[in-house]
């Protein structure tokens, strides 16, 4: 006895719709902005098919039902590569694959190429082979890729996958950006991974920005990358980013750096609660010295520094958690952003790639290794009294919550700074 179900097809002519998605598809492009500042740095390479009535998540399903599943994946690839060559220069194009199309020999030799500039974005299906998708991933590295791991939610699993495969950006899904301003659950997930990403030196896109709110609050919650319709809808070519998400972008980066942004602390209280005793009770330099060392790993940087007025004009380093502090004065009108820091009170960046920061910081940063900077100035009873530095050796911006901790943290050593009378006061 045979049975059937109604609506199946033979095999012959659900091949043949497999073989003529891949012939009809094209590449639609979705730009990837600097959170911080509004640039376009990637463009996602997205797959349509105009001949079919189902949605391109069904189309793969049906791809996938026929047998023909890494074919179709590969097809797009193709497609997706063969874009890049149209990108602006120093522009990222970002390629989908899921895990088990990425051990399939077809894909395999796809992208068996250069693929520097590229970003291979896993997508969210777990992997039936968890080591040989880990191998296959080591390979793409090996070609140059930058890896992204697609829809990170704040599950176990989900979690316990960026842990495994380590990727150099998170993507955020959509669900969790969408609205976030308003939804405190939603905020706190994507505080989580931020915070879980900064650990494994990754960073962070979010997808599924349809307002300029969406947009702000991942620049509050220190969310590197964005993309969605509020910046641009997926299209045939790449249009460059409108004035109003850029202005957008840096008004909200001007909002968290200015000298009254609002505090806003999260999941770092008691790593500031630990940091703020200790510096309490500090009595002479050696104590400073311990307070930055601990601070190090309390705000999750690589080095600290303080430097304090020693005359008028000139900043002395006082004490760091990198070696070697040489204790020689330097003129503050050398560094245009730190006489800007202590003249208005607002934190500054610097950050190397940054051809707007500024280019004293920059060399500066340059010699000693590290990739950002982040300025917080000292004042005692509306005195500038120096500055506490902040550095990364992986090129990054802060958050709002981080910005808030370097802020208190600020406040409370430069009690201590004026209380054991080591800074000018003149």
């Amino acid at each position: 006895m045979t049975t059937s179900i109604r609506g199946t097809r033979p095999r012959s002519v659900r091949d043949h719709r497999v073989r003529r998605l891949e012939q009809e598809l094209h590449i639609v492009l979705q730009p990837i902005i600097t959170v911080a500042t509004g640039e376009l740095v990637a463009a996602e390479g997205l797959t349509r098919f105009p001949g079919s009535a189902l949605p391109t998540e069904q189309t793969f399903a049906v791809a996938y039902a026929s047998g023909r599943g890494p074919e179709l994946e590969a097809a797009c690839l193709r497609a997706v590569l063969r874009v890049r060559r149209d990108l602006p220069e120093g522009v990222l194009l970002t390629v989908n694959v899921s895990p088990d199309a990425l051990l399939h020999p077809v894909v395999q030799e796809v992208l068996e190429t250069d693929l520097s500039g590229i970003i291979v974005e896993i997508t969210e299906q777990p992997a039936l082979d968890v080591l040989a998708s880990n191998l296959a991933i080591a390979r793409l590295r090996e070609l140059g890729a930058l890896i992204a791991v697609d829809d990170a939610t704040a599950g176990y699993a989900g979690l316990r996958r960026l842990a495994s495969i380590r990727p150099d950006i998170v993507k955020l899904d959509g669900s969790l950006v969408t609205n976030a301003r308003n939804n405190i659950e939603q905020t706190a997930v994507i505080e989580a991974i931020v915070s879980l990403s900064r650990r494994l030196d990754a960073q962070v896109l979010g997808e599924g920005v349809e307002s300029v709110d969406d947009l702000v609050t991942l620049a509050e919650l220190g969310v590197d990358f964005a993309q969605g319709r509020a910046i641009a809808a997926p299209s045939r070519s790449l249009e460059p980013i409108s004035g109003t998400v850029v202005q957008a972008c840096r008004a909200a980066r001007r909002s968290l750096l200015a000298p009254d942004s609002s505090l806003v602390i999260g999941p770092q209280r008691s790593a500031l609660h630990q940091l703020t005793t200790a510096v309490a009770g500090t009595t002479d330099r050696s104590d400073l010295q311990a307070v930055l060392e601990s601070a190090v790993a309390g705000l999750g940087v690589d080095a600290i520094g303080l430097s304090i007025i020693s005359a008028p004009g000139l900043l002395r380093e006082l004490s760091s958690t990198e070696p070697n502090v040489d204790g020689v004065d330097y003129a503050v009108d050398d560094f245009p952003a730190t006489r800007h820091a202590l003249e208005t009170g607002a934190l500054v960046e610097a950050h190397v790639t940054d051809l707007d920061s500024d280019p004293a910081e920059r060399r500066m940063l340059e010699d000693i290794g590290m990739a950002s900077l982040l300025i917080v100035p000292l004042f005692a009873e509306e005195r500038p009294l120096g500055i506490l530095e902040f550095s990364h050796r992986v090129e990054r911006r802060w958050g709002a919550d981080e910005l808030t901790l370097a802020r208190l943290l600020a406040d409370h050593v430069a009690r201590a700074v004026a209380r054991l009378g080591v800074v000018y006061f003149g």
